[in-house]
């Protein structure tokens, strides 16, 4: 008989540790923030890789990106606070740096409110307002024009952009 209880007394206090479990599993999900729903975090500096343009949502042409100083490569960063930087050299490895805006993601879409609408002079970013995240992870982010934001082609091309984490 006192088997019998012992058993039942251990099946309650497993069924309230799992219980426990859970709760606390869920209370410390429910503090944790995320930066945004995407399966790898934009925060941080990723350098230019590729570019290039799609036509009408697949004819996809990328090119390797000519970074101009032979030591350093060109890069975008996202910090915590929504800041979004863009950092580029010329051919002297000059380096040259300017605050592009506000970014937030709203649905697969990298949206950016920006500092300033005049694009600086040889800037290898476009002042482009949204994008659609086509791909993103630890590693690489690849980043697509959405249909009716600045174009820098007449035609219907938007500019898709590859860009590689840099620690």
């Amino acid at each position: 008989m006192l088997y019998e209880v012992n058993k039942i007394i251990m099946k309650k206090i497993k069924l309230k540790n799992v219980v426990l479990l859970v709760v606390l599993c869920n209370l410390v999900s429910s503090c944790v923030t995320l930066q945004q729903p995407l399966p790898g975090s934009l925060w941080g500096n990723w350098a230019f890789v590729k570019t290039g343009t799609i036509s009408n949502g697949a004819n996809e042409r990328l090119y390797n990106y000519n970074h101009l100083c032979y030591k350093e490569s060109d890069r975008l960063h996202f910090s915590s606070d929504k800041k979004m930087t863009l950092r580029w050299y010329d051919e002297r490895c000059g380096i040259n740096h300017i605050m592009i805006g506000q970014y937030y993601v709203e649905n697969g879409l990298l949206k950016v409110n920006l500092e300033n609408k005049t694009p600086s002079q040889n800037s290898p970013l476009p002042p482009i307002t949204e994008y659609r995240i086509v791909q993103i992870n630890s590693t690489t982010l690849k980043l697509e024009e959405i249909p009716g934001t600045y174009r820098r082609h007449r035609n219907d091309e938007a500019m898709v952009f590859v860009f590689m984490k840099v620690d």
